[in-house]
């Protein structure tokens, strides 16, 4: 279920595979802090990534990774990593160019653990598993050759100890011709909310904060997403847990819009995918869905307010469904529609 969740919303934010034609190819490196309860942990990995790019659309690639060790103890821990990338480009890859990404791919894991009695390390056969990731980055282009990326995430690989955060940087030479694709020019802001709790044991303890992204097409609606960082707390018992804990949302979705003189009047619907870092009863990736409605609000000639309310499905780790209203603000350059664009 998580796996298909993170693969549709990557299905929602990629383009057409006839639109690849440029493309880049470079090493990648990254540092993932685990918690491990009382304290956290920073590793290493190193790898390479193949992307082939539609310059106003999108990005699709393939990379390798492998993270040699992620132990804390003298026992292995180790994870080779073969992923599917999708990056998108609400307002292009050229010059500095902040972008989503998610990730989708196969993980050999390789984890022994402690044998408490004898204070050896237990014998472990490497299995193969499902691994996801999903995050915001900077691309930076220098010239029409070289491309670098910064990137931090949420990954994880289900059935093992690794759901963490993770920074990634990479460098690539780029090839071939750019294309314009089929979205219109997007537009990318800040944007601050608030979680209001409706069933379930999750309450809001401050501020979300995040960013939100959005992209109109050629031909149909309009393609958004909201990263926020998402402070929560356990109204329901938890022992030897943070009872505070917290979460990065990924929401993409689908609007359609009406285009009154004074901006958009739109609805939306998507899915929601939710990871928690930490230790407790939720850490790993949720999912669920959301929508509701929201206003674009011209205040200027290059400038939108954009207020919204979604109604918020999560299933939990623990197998709870909860449901809030997340209610938002932001604010970005003025998102161009097919009106303006055709």
């Amino acid at each position: 279920m998580k796996g298909m969740s993170l693969l549709l919303a990557a299905l929602i934010l990629a383009p057409p595979a006839s639109a690849q034609r440029r493309f880049r190819v470079g090493p990648v490196t990254s540092v993932i802090v685990l918690d491990e309860g009382s304290a956290s942990e920073k590793f290493s990995s190193f790898g390479g990534t193949l992307a082939f790019l539609s310059s106003h659309d999108a990005e699709t690639g393939v990379s390798i990774a492998r993270y040699a060790d992620l132990s804390s103890s003298s026992c292995e821990r180790s994870l080779t990593f073969f992923g599917l990338d999708s990056y998108y480009y609400p307002v292009g890859a050229d010059r500095v160019a902040p972008f989503a990404s998610t990730q989708l791919g196969l993980a050999r894991v390789r984890d022994e653990d402690p044998d408490l009695l004898f204070g050896t390390c237990l014998p472990s056969e490497p299995t193969n598993q499902i691994g996801i990731g999903f995050g915001l980055g900077v691309r930076v282009n220098v010239g029409n050759e070289i491309a670098g990326t910064v990137e931090g995430r949420f990954f994880q690989v289900p059935q093992s100890a690794i759901q963490a955060l993770e920074a990634r940087a990479n460098i690539s030479v780029a090839f071939g011709k750019r294309r314009v694709g089929e979205l219109l020019q997007g537009t990318v802001g800040p944007a601050l909310g608030v979680w209001i709790p409706l069933s379930g044991s999750l309450s809001g303890r401050g501020p979300l904060v995040g960013v939100r992204f959005r992209r109109d097409s050629r031909t149909a609606g309009t393609v958004g997403l909201q990263v926020d960082y998402v402070p929560l707390e356990l109204t329901e018992a938890c022992t030897a847990c943070d009872p505070t804990p917290f979460a990065i949302f990924f929401a993409p979705g689908y609007e359609t819009a009406l285009l009154p003189r004074w901006g958009r009047f739109y609805g939306t619907v998507g899915v929601l995918i939710a990871g928690f870092p930490a230790e407790g009863p939720d850490r790993g990736i949720a999912q669920g869905a959301q929508g509701g409605l929201g206003a674009d609000i011209y205040t200027g000639p290059g400038l939108m307010v954009n207020v919204n309310a979604r109604v918020v499905w999560l299933r939990r780790t623990s197998g709870e469904n909860a449901f809030a209203v997340q209610v938002a603000a932001s604010l970005s350059p003025k998102l161009v529609h097919r009106k303006a664009g055709s």
